[in-house]
């Protein structure tokens, strides 16, 4: 007996070696791509507008896209629990802690853009499938409304990633850096035309992908479904059904959507951009959910 408890104290103590052995280089790797500085190459030009229109328009805009994560008061928050660790959401207005008083727009572009800080340093939790789509003019809007946001005091935090979060970054489950999925080089888009239906559609749907996929099949993790035009998906849905999702937050057969889908944000699309989406998915590749 005592042979035996030896031996699987032997085992045991190997595989807690190999834990903690896997995991210090998971932590070197993922510090190692977190330490990593950039150079943004592309060339752009701003122009922020201070007309009231374009201010609630960024506005729109802001609580679309943005307020989910730094919040109405634009002074985001801090997530911190031991598997994900701490990480800070930035505090965008002029209050103590935030960017706005201490950072140019194109500094604020550059983050968005490409998740790049004016010291090369890479932003974290940045959805680069959202941000490489914003066009120019609603990034001179966006501005436009964080410029004019009230100041908010807030301490800044050190970004302190946890062992689920480093694991999900080295194995690229996570995208916690978006400045290595986005190409320094590549110009910001301009506005896609009202009348572009396709390319309206395709801009703002990129903001479903974050939660959605890429492909628009689904995350599982996330508890987010497919939303292809598959029959099984949405393609037995009429245009009229995925509006009221949208707007009202209900399935066609009368079931609540969960909030956790922001459609009550994203109820502030206009009639053109619901049009254009509903539009776009029509053509992406239908997949059968698992």
């Amino acid at each position: 007996m005592k042979r035996i408890l030896k031996w699987i104290g032997i085992v045991l103590g190997g595989l807690l070696g190999i834990i903690i052995l896997a995991y210090v280089a998971v932590t070197a790797v993922s510090a190692s791509r977190l330490n990593r500085t950039y150079q943004v190459t592309a060339d752009f030009t701003l122009d922020i507008p201070d007309d009231p229109a374009s201010i609630a328009e960024g506005e729109r805009l802001y609580t679309i896209m943005c307020q989910s994560c730094h919040g109405e008061n634009l002074a985001g928050e801090t997530w911190s629990d031991f598997m994900t660790g701490q990480i800070q959401v930035a505090n965008l207005t002029t209050g103590s802690g935030g960017i706005s008083g201490v950072r140019s727009d194109e500094d604020i572009a550059r983050a968005v853009w490409y998740g790049v800080k004016p010291d090369g340093s890479p932003t974290v939790v940045m959805p680069p499938e959202l941000n490489q789509t914003v066009s120019v003019e609603d990034m001179e809007n966006l501005i436009a409304y964080i410029r004019s946001a009230p100041p908010v005091d807030t301490e800044n935090v050190r970004l302190k990633p946890g062992p689920m979060m480093r694991v999900m970054h080295v194995t690229n489950s996570f995208p916690l850096v978006t400045a290595e999925l986005v190409a320094m080089d590549s110009p910001p888009l301009g506005a896609a035309a009202s009348e572009d239906t396709m390319a309206l559609g395709q801009q703002r749907a990129a903001f479903c992908t974050a939660c959605h996929g890429a492909d628009f099949t689904g995350n599982s993790m996330m508890g987010s479904p497919n939303i292809t035009p598959h029959e099984s998906a949405i393609g037995a849905w009429t245009e009229e059904e995925f509006t009221r999702a949208i707007r009202e937050g209900v399935r066609p057969d009368g079931s609540a959507i969960s909030t956790d889908m922001p459609w009550e944000t994203m109820s502030l699309y206009t009639d053109e951009e619901v049009h254009a989406i509903w539009t776009y998915l029509q053509t992406v590749e239908p997949v059968a959910p698992e």
